[in-house]
């Protein structure tokens, strides 16, 4: 099957696509809590978008396209605001990607 076209932009234009870990603010292990914050996020307007990632212990957030750094940066810090709420509501911290230091693979559950 071949890939899609790629759409074309405007030239110098700034997006950012982030891979976050939710962790137990109790044990900073990683927990299944996606469905319940994506729940939560979804029930107000979402400055950027957020959406599942491969297990329930993660999630995506990107921006809009912006042509510049001070836009990009205010919609940053309004996404920041609303993960941290959502995160304090559910006793969830959100920390970026990568390799979570002692979590085990096995214990993840695929969204």
């Amino acid at each position: 099957m071949p890939l899609e076209a790629f759409k074309t932009s405007d030239p110098l234009t700034l997006g950012v696509e982030l891979e976050l870990q939710l962790v137990s603010l109790s044990n900073l292990d990683l927990i299944d809590a996606s469905p319940d914050m994506l729940n939560l996020l979804g029930r107000h307007p979402f400055p950027g978008n957020v959406v599942p990632e491969i297990t329930e212990s993660m999630i995506e957030i990107s921006t809009g396209i912006h042509t510049d750094h001070g836009g990009l940066l205010a919609q940053l810090k309004q996404i920041r605001d609303a993960l941290v709420t959502a995160g304090d509501l559910l006793n969830v911290g959100v920390c970026g990607g990568g390799t979570h230091p002692f979590q085990q693979w096995s214990e993840r559950k695929i969204f």
